[in-house]
């Protein structure tokens, strides 16, 4: 997905971008990821007075995941808020170090994927849950909590007192 940033100021209106967003190099060594599809942007690039553009939108798609409690199959939709604003650097003009929420690009075409790649990989989650109140698995026989209850006592004792557990025996 590329904006023409010089043509968007000069028109003065926004301009709708939308396209796939490859996620392979996202998630590229993530063990957690069963599948995934490309996510869709929707995106739309708004002109400034001060010679910025400022790109907007979301990206949506869905991952199949691994349930980070119990190892089930976990499908999770991503909805990934975009928010960058893009400036093209005059010649020797240094970094702005005042205003880090502005990026300067070289180019007055140039590529978005990069950012759009950026965010996807923030907002892919950490610790996906198959729903929201997964027990998990018991810490001690390895039972999924979600199917069946077992007997085991997961009682926590703090290790400084595990010594006084047989005392009144």
């Amino acid at each position: 997905m590329r904006l023409h940033l010089r043509r968007t100021i000069q028109n003065g209106e926004p301009v709708r971008l939308t396209g796939s967003v490859p996620i392979e190099r996202s998630i590229e060594g993530r063990t957690d990821v069963i599948s995934a599809s490309p996510l869709e942007a929707d995106l739309t690039a708004a002109p400034s007075l001060d010679g910025t553009v400022e790109v907007r939108g979301t990206l949506s798609g869905h991952l199949d995941m691994v349930c980070s409690r119990c190892l089930e199959p976990a499908h999770v939709e991503l909805r990934i808020p975009f928010e960058e604003r893009f400036k093209q650097r005059e010649e020797g003009e240094e970094e702005l170090e005042d205003d880090e929420d502005m990026l300067l690009v070289t180019e007055d075409t140039f590529e978005l994927s990069p950012y759009l790649e950026e965010h996807v990989t923030l907002g892919v989650p950490n610790a996906p849950l198959c729903k929201e109140d997964c027990k998990g698995l018991c810490q001690t026989c390895g039972t999924n909590l979600n199917e069946t209850a077992c007997g085991c006592d997961n009682t926590v004792i703090d290790p400084r007192l595990a010594g006084l557990k047989d005392f009144f025996k």
